[in-house]
């Protein structure tokens, strides 16, 4: 190899040696101070993941290097140039992880919303820990906030880019649910996603269904089955908050009319129309009459099914047809896979019974912390619904609260 291209050669290595050794240095690069930073087990869990992906990649490197330096010529200068192209590609694509988790955790910089933050990963938290093996192994969520309209989830363990695995449970949100505190029942949302698939009911609640509905014209089964992807996160968030996730997903998906009443074959949302609907019945179901009673009118009243397209109006009105039977069923099967249990079995129902929240809603602070962060929303909602405080009255009230959450959550 000829002295010149083997010194370029070897800067080249070189460089791609030292931005390898960057990607074990996320924690120093962000420096989170000590009130805003995760725990040492989350650490533990992203830090060990970067640090395989620089290893692989930085023995790949040494490899070509030394087996390409010992010979001469334009033909291994060439090969060897090659190799570290696509090193360089490869690497590009480790740092994916690296760029996630360096946009997620440098929001926690911000004195406010740092601390914010830490009290929605305990809001996720508590959402996602049960009485189950399967979730009492899962590491704690981290939440951050990004654009978008609704918020989503990158569960734990999924592949991505450079072949790593996701470590920890992320949770988007959208910056402006920090200013409706209320509405974090969609955190709550998403912790059900990951819930869902961790325990096994994303295949095994559309088989269920489909039984349930075995007498149903086919095309109310196959969307009611797909549509189990989103049912079983939406069912999720109800048992941890109650209430407040119906009186949330009514205010989140009330769009214009045309996105309201949609149906998509291929797409496993539900028509927000019967989301809401649906919400509305597993209340009435559990409790009786009450406030969802007048939800649901309105929600009628701003969306009937004749504003629909004539090729989707007969569809909605099928799948309307057997929203009793189906929140019946969300309720009340039991599924192998949680050992004979109801999803309903894995939560403390008490804790999220209208009378309950409402007389702690009107003995407010008293009685608060004898409730799971999740059940606490319900209380907030209740609160927000009888009209006693304002919204920045609300706001201020409830950033305190999600506040000494976070704090709690650095010390348990």
């Amino acid at each position: 190899m000829q002295q010149n291209g083997s010194s370029g050669l070897r800067r080249r290595v070189e460089s791609v040696r030292l931005r390898l050794g960057a990607l074990s240095g996320l924690r120093s690069l962000v420096g989170l101070r000590p009130e805003h930073d995760i725990s040492e087990s989350q650490w533990r869990a992203i830090e060990p993941e970067l640090a395989a992906l620089a290893s692989r990649l930085r023995r790949k490197l040494d490899d070509e290097a030394k087996h390409l330096f010992t010979r001469s010529g334009a033909r291994s200068a060439r090969e060897l140039s090659a190799a570290i192209g696509a090193i360089e590609l490869e690497m590009a694509q480790a740092y994916v992880m690296f760029d996630t988790y360096m946009d997620v955790l440098t929001q926690r910089h911000i004195p406010e919303m740092g601390g914010l933050l830490k009290g929605c990963d305990a809001l996720a938290w508590h959402g996602l820990r049960k009485e189950h093996p399967a979730l009492q192994i899962i590491e704690l969520p981290l939440v951050y906030c990004d654009r978008g309209f609704g918020a989503s989830t990158l569960r734990e363990g999924i592949g991505l880019p450079g072949k790593a695995r996701n470590p920890l449970p992320l949770i988007e949100i959208p910056y402006s649910r920090l200013k409706e505190k209320v509405n974090l029942t969609s955190i709550l949302h998403e912790a059900g996603h990951e819930a869902m698939v961790r325990l096994g009911l994303v295949k095994a609640m559309p088989a269920a269904l489909r039984e349930v509905l075995r007498n149903a014209p086919s095309h109310v089964r196959d969307l009611y089955a797909l549509w189990s992807f989103e049912i079983g996160p939406d069912f999720w968030a109800f048992c941890a908050c109650g209430l407040a996730e119906t009186a949330t997903l009514k205010e989140i998906v009330a769009l214009p009319p045309r996105l309201v009443l949609a149906i998509s074959p291929a797409d496993p949302h539900p028509a927000p129309l019967i989301r809401v609907l649906l919400s509305c019945e597993w209340c009435r179901q559990l409790w009786g009459a009450g406030i969802w009673d007048r939800w649901e009118r309105e929600w009628r009243g701003f969306y009937p099914t004749d504003l629909a397209p004539p090729e989707t109006r007969r569809m909605l009105s099928d799948c309307i047809r057997y929203i009793p039977l189906v929140a019946r069923a969300m309720l009340r099967i039991r599924y192998r896979v949680l050992g004979g249990r109801a999803i309903l079995d894995l939560f403390d129902m008490e804790s999220v019974h209208p009378a309950a929240l409402r007389k702690i809603a009107g003995e407010f602070p008293q009685g608060l912390s004898r409730l799971k962060p999740p059940a606490q929303l319900g209380v907030f909602r209740l609160i927000k619904e009888s009209g006693s405080l304002g919204e920045d009255a609300l706001d201020q009230l409830m950033t305190s609260w999600l506040l000494k959450l976070g704090e709690r959550l650095r010390t348990e």
